[in-house]
């Protein structure tokens, strides 16, 4: 690489390192944030403790993406990719997917989600193996969608949709930056 795209790189890693972590500090403070103007939000140090650690893994991933590729459109993928796995997994810890957090089909989604990183490990986090990883993924929270409704169990279509929308457009952009070499 020249010295201009190098600087162009370490800038871009930079300025996303900032906004990845300052974002994650931003989350972790809403809730504290929102509690001192009203009593909706209570949250125990149990808590925050969880969320600071689920912030750190998904912090953590986004570190390994940064020093794996220079290529922004792999970068956008598994940002995507991890937005999308941890909104699912802190919702489904939160409220549950399938009905309340106490219902034992919840425990489904984290088969979803073990493709995801099984998946994630056996292509070795290259571009191409991980857009199909992300269409089985969406494929897995299809089947769950399926399993719900085959078991009269509550899952609203519509939070399938946001989920599979998301493994999707990881799937396109990984595929993409496949394609760029």
């Amino acid at each position: 690489m020249s010295g201009e795209t190098m600087k162009t790189v370490s800038g871009q890693t930079s300025l996303l390192r900032t906004g990845m972590w300052g974002g994650a500090v931003a989350l972790l403070l809403a809730p504290a944030m929102a509690m001192q103007f009203t009593s909706e939000v209570q949250w125990t140090l149990f808590d925050f403790a969880l969320m600071g650690v689920l912030l750190a893994i998904a912090c953590g991933a986004g570190e390994l993406v940064l020093r794996a590729s220079d290529s922004l459109t792999y970068r956008l993928g598994a940002a995507v990719a991890i937005g999308t796995t941890f909104v699912l997994g802190v919702g489904n810890l939160a409220v549950g997917l399938i009905g309340s957090e106490a219902n034992p089909a919840n425990d489904w989604v984290w088969a979803v989600l073990a493709i995801g990183v099984a998946g994630a490990v056996v292509a070795r986090f290259r571009p191409r193996g991980l857009s199909l990883v992300m269409l089985a993924v969406a494929a897995g929270q299809v089947g769950l969608a399926l399993y719900a409704d085959a078991t009269a169990q509550d899952l609203p279509p519509r939070i399938t949709v946001v989920f599979v929308t998301g493994w999707l457009i990881a799937a396109a952009l990984f595929d993409r930056a496949a394609r760029e070499g």
